[in-house]
């Protein structure tokens, strides 16, 4: 399995903070699945999983990598207004590293939370740009991603890139909050944060 002397880099190791919040058998769709990592590792736990992302390439490297996975791979765009084939009321919905490649960070988080069901599970891991207050916790995590990295051995991915990030973490924080009442977000050390929150059951 990816994490026990498979390929691994930071988005890969945070992957387990997201598996942690789906079950066997649940429905999650992976928003901006990439090289499909983290969708292969939900598949290996019993869940039914759609891999969208949005870049052709990448995703027909990750269908051909994890063939023998029970995983629905889609090229589709999360943000258009349906997505053709996908049912949504989706058990869990997670995304990793995709959220600062999409313009509008406030419509894209409505949106994954849309495409939970009432009661479902909405999980992010992102990284975002350092306010001036960043800086000592921003230095602590380059140390230890350098550590990290020569330890494990960094695994270049090929999925493209988007830098800088449009928001900081604070931006971030405080705009997960106003769009998402309720959500819990904290800073992970090796420079990401990690949203999490159960849409109400109330919630349309």
């Amino acid at each position: 399995m990816v994490g026990s002397g498979g390929p691994w880099n930071i988005n890969i190791h945070y992957d387990r903070l997201l598996a942690e919040i789906c079950r066997p058998g649940e429905r999650v769709l992976d928003v901006g699945c990439g090289e499909g990592f983290l969708s292969s590792r939900l598949a290996g736990l019993g869940c039914d999983v759609v891999a969208m992302d949005r870049d052709r390439d990448v995703l027909e490297r990750a269908r051909r990598r994890w063939a023998g996975r029970q995983v629905r791979w889609l090229h589709a765009d999360v943000l258009d207004g349906t997505i053709d084939g996908v049912e949504c009321g989706f058990d869990v919905v997670v995304s990793n590293a995709t959220l600062h490649h999409l313009p509008d960070t406030a419509v894209a988080l409505q949106r994954l939370s849309d495409l939970l069901q009432p009661g479902g599970r909405l999980g992010v891991v992102g990284f975002a740009r350092n306010d001036f207050s960043d800086w000592p916790r921003s230095l602590i995590g380059a140390v230890g991603k350098f550590v990290m990295n020569r330890v494990m051995g960094k695994w270049e991915h090929s999925a493209p890139t988007s830098w800088p990030p449009p928001l900081s973490y604070g931006q971030v924080r405080r705009l997960s909050h106003q769009v998402l009442p309720g959500c819990r977000y904290r800073r992970l050390w090796l420079g990401r944060y990690f949203l999490t929150r159960s849409k109400p059951v109330a919630e349309a």
